[in-house]
């Protein structure tokens, strides 16, 4: 595995705050380091699937003084072979090292903590408690869910999956990070766009906004100029129809001026 050292200098020159050795650990950024970490994490983890978790601890520090003791005897024993007189520890310096938490350190961790369980204690309050009630029917479909993935899936194996992820997921992201980019933004056009087609279908019909005042005195107008026509029209009829009529009957023509005249 080859990394570009410029590349790490810069990043690591960015990377500052309470989390930049942790994410300097998770991208790699000293693959050694980084590899042994994940090795040795991956084995007790695995190991803790495996096994119960008080054997693997009492494993795992039965190894460390092992190796420790072992260290140790082979250092005096070259000593005394070799007739040195030094009789310094051969773990003098990680000795004088200080171990300790300093009260910044537990203030600033018990900080750190008060900050992340606060709002989730909160939130949990809320979700128990019924405060929202479409937000505890969301936590039980929840719950429910894990339940169910329970069944099929031990909780220790999502830890395994999460921690694989945790130490390959950043760095792939940061290798393909214009692909993955690209990705996203062709997500949120398709998002965008089918939002705004819902919005078109819902407005389809165009509405006017028109003066109820001018309507009525258009309505008053029609209504003025059809009855005259109605009366017009009414009048021409009786009179053509009458006409018609007494055109029809034997009638002489002087009944028909003398009922006309009346």
């Amino acid at each position: 595995m080859e990394f570009n050292k410029d590349n790490d200098c810069k990043m690591g020159s960015k990377d500052s705050g309470p989390n930049s050795e942790f994410m300097q650990l998770i991208l790699w950024r000293n693959w050694r380091k980084t590899s042994f970490v994940f090795l040795l994490m991956l084995m007790i983890l695995m190991d803790i699937a495996s096994n119960s978790i008080i054997s693997v601890v009492s494993v795992f520090g039965v190894l460390i003084v092992l190796i420790s003791m072992s260290y140790c005897c082979h250092i005096w024993g070259m000593r005394k072979l070799s007739k040195s007189h030094i009789m310094d520890h051969p773990y003098q310096n990680f000795l004088e090292t200080d171990v300790s938490i300093s009260e910044e350190s537990a203030a600033r961790l018990a900080r750190f903590i008060v900050i992340k369980v606060n709002p989730i204690l909160c939130q949990l309050r809320s979700l128990i408690l019924i405060e929202d009630f479409v937000d505890s029917l969301k936590f039980l479909i929840a719950l429910c869910g894990l339940n169910v993935l329970g069944d099929y899936i031990n909780g220790m194996t999502m830890v395994l999956i999460g921690f694989v992820m945790l130490f390959t997921l950043p760095k792939l992201y940061e290798w393909k990070k214009p692909l993955i980019n690209n990705q996203f933004k062709h997500l949120q056009q398709l998002k965008t766009r089918l939002f705004s087609t819902k919005k078109k279908s819902h407005s389809s019909a165009p509405t006017v906004a028109v003066d109820p005042q001018v309507i009525s005195s258009n309505r008053q107008k029609s209504n003025g100029i059809d009855c005259e026509i109605d009366q017009l029209n009414m009048g021409q009829y009786i009179s053509a129809e009458s006409d018609y009529d007494w055109a029809q009957e034997d009638v002489s023509m002087e009944d028909y001026q003398h009922y006309k005249g009346t």
